[in-house]
């Protein structure tokens, strides 16, 4: 099954509540990955480890993802996987 992502409940620090495609509510914590993910100060990821820029997430309803204005957006079912019950 492909999850996808309906709605960004709530961001709290680096914690993302997202409602997926199959009606579950549930919970990530992407700092530990952002931190991973961010190979050089070049880095995309590495922006997103200013909590203000890492707040400035919307939904793209198109890809029905999360994405943020720098380029970066992430698979839904990489989310799902990443991501707890709530």
């Amino acid at each position: 099954m492909m999850h996808l992502i309906k709605e960004i409940k709530e961001v709290n620090n680096f914690e993302l509540l997202l409602l997926f495609n199959n009606n579950e509510i549930r919970k990530v914590n992407l700092e530990p990955k952002l931190i991973e993910w961010t190979t050089s100060p070049q880095s995309k990821f590495g922006q997103l480890l200013n909590l203000s820029f890492f707040k400035t997430i919307r939904l793209d309803s198109e890809m029905e993802t999360v994405v943020w204005d720098n380029g970066i957006d992430l698979c839904p079912n990489v989310l799902y996987e990443m991501s707890q019950s709530s």
